[in-house]
């Protein structure tokens, strides 16, 4: 079996496919949406199925992904901040699904008595789909519209009846503006109308709730996107067994990061009343940090997993932080392993990540505090890689950017790049053991820079 899978592969990797593909070699894409889409981050989402089937149909390409995806998200909220989450990286494409909160946020404001929520009027929809896409174009960014996908799986259900105006304003304005149309709605409604019957479940077959998508949904999703930027349909198909294998695979990593701390979390439980709790999430640097020798009596809870990307903070953001109510928070990636190339992430992706983590808790009024990217050094024999894969100047610029993101929001920026920095840029050579990871000397400098935020939050050891 294993021979059998190798033979399809090889087949999978010609580069000869790739004449068919619009997307090109070091493009990146916005994907920018609802919660459907910010779901999509996940192992199974529609993102994620789009990342793995171009590295695998495509391996000689690398495509990139940012996830713009906000839950509650409609067409008035993403086009106020389509600057700050789009056209800001410069991205070559931006996915642009918009129209499902549009109509249902009308339809749940009169069931749940909310008043928080409201539709938007097809005309404001209009003149805030038409803003977004001429916004992009004029940054010689390319546009790819998704239709709405469905509101209940039951086609004649008020909501997808009230929704058919919005899709058809999608349609028109995709030919209007010479847009690439991701027909989602018809995609839904062509494996949803074969199975209606009155009576019928409003979920279940592509979505768990009659919105937000199950794997079948979310495979539809990109397939649908994926052909239309001109991956063969049987292509994909043939590939879909190995795909959805590199899924499962994420699938278990993914259930291991969120139980690594699950028990923890659970017996720590909610702050005491006057406990100003901080947590600080991250990769191997926070991971291998000995708070409780180096912060004696402050409650400063360790989140760090060895090993993990931007991406995959950001999928145990919630239970790890933001469910553990703290009154601050810091991020901080250590030398970033999204740089290594086996990620195939890009500056963008990690940006895009770190700033909605931040945004995230401080929409819960919990403290921020950035950390910038630590330098790698490689002085040391078979460490030459890592320079390389870590750019010295790719590193800066992204802390550049972090300051700015920092000093424009309130945040604190913790520069954990400059003490351990030597004047070639690199990590002091005594300051680690193998270049990539500080030794005592370097979270020492660390420590003291930490305990400067810490007192301007008023966090004192008890």
């Amino acid at each position: 079996m294993l021979k059998k899978w190798l033979v399809v592969f090889g087949l999978f990797a010609l580069p000869l496919a790739a004449q068919d593909l619009v997307l090109q070699h070091q493009q990146t894409v916005v994907t920018l949406g609802n919660s459907i889409t910010e779901m999509g981050e996940e192992p199974c989402g529609y993102v994620t199925v789009m990342r793995k089937a171009l590295a695998m149909l495509y391996p000689e390409r690398r495509i990139y992904f940012v996830n713009a995806g906000i839950s509650g998200s409609k067409s008035t909220a993403m086009a106020a901040r389509f600057e700050r989450d789009v056209l800001q990286y410069q991205p070559d494409w931006v996915t642009i699904s918009v129209g499902v909160n549009d109509v249902w946020h009308g339809f749940l404001a009169r069931e749940r008595q909310r008043t928080d929520l409201a539709s938007v009027p097809l005309p404001v929809y209009k003149e805030k789909v038409t803003e977004m896409i001429t916004a992009a174009q004029a940054r010689g960014i390319r546009v790819a519209l998704f239709t709405a996908t469905v509101i209940k799986e039951d086609l004649n259900s008020p909501e997808n009846r009230a929704l058919a105006p919005y899709n058809q304003a999608l349609r028109d304005l995709a030919n209007k503006f010479k847009c690439l149309l991701m027909d989602q709605d018809a995609a839904c409604r062509a494996v949803l109308l074969p199975l209606q019957k009155e009576g019928m479940s409003d979920r279940g077959i592509l979505t768990s709730d009659g919105v937000h998508m199950l794997p079948a949904g979310n495979w539809l999703m990109a397939q649908t996107a994926l052909t239309a930027w001109g991956v063969p349909l049987q292509r994909l198909q043939e590939a879909r067994p190995l795909i959805e294998a590199a899924l499962h695979a994420e699938k278990s990593s993914w259930d291991m990061s969120l139980a690594r701390y699950a028990e923890v979390n659970y017996e720590v439980g909610l702050p005491r009343p006057e406990e100003k709790r901080i947590i600080m999430i991250g990769s191997s640097a926070v991971d291998m940090w000995n708070f409780a020798s180096d912060f004696k009596g402050v409650s400063l809870l360790n989140r760090g997993i060895g090993g993990e990307t931007s991406d995959q903070f950001w999928l145990r953001f919630r239970p790890d932080v933001l469910h553990l109510k703290p009154y601050g928070v810091i991020i901080y990636a250590g030398t970033c392993n999204d740089f290594w190339s086996e990620n195939r992430m890009s500056p963008s992706e990690t940006k895009a990540n770190l700033a909605r983590m931040a945004r995230m808790a401080s929409a819960q009024d919990v403290r921020v505090a950035i950390g910038a990217i630590a330098p790698v050094n490689d002085y040391l024999p078979n460490t030459e890689s890592y320079i390389i894969s870590h750019p010295i100047n790719e590193v800066l610029a992204i802390n550049r950017w972090l300051k700015a993101l920092c000093e424009e929001n309130g945040y604190d920026y913790i520069d954990f790049y400059t003490p351990v920095a030597d004047e070639a840029g690199k990590m002091k050579k005594e300051w680690s053991s193998d270049g990539i990871h500080c030794n005592a000397r370097g979270y020492a400098a660390w420590t003291a820079l930490v305990e400067e935020v810490l007192t301007r939050w008023g966090v004192t050891h008890q």
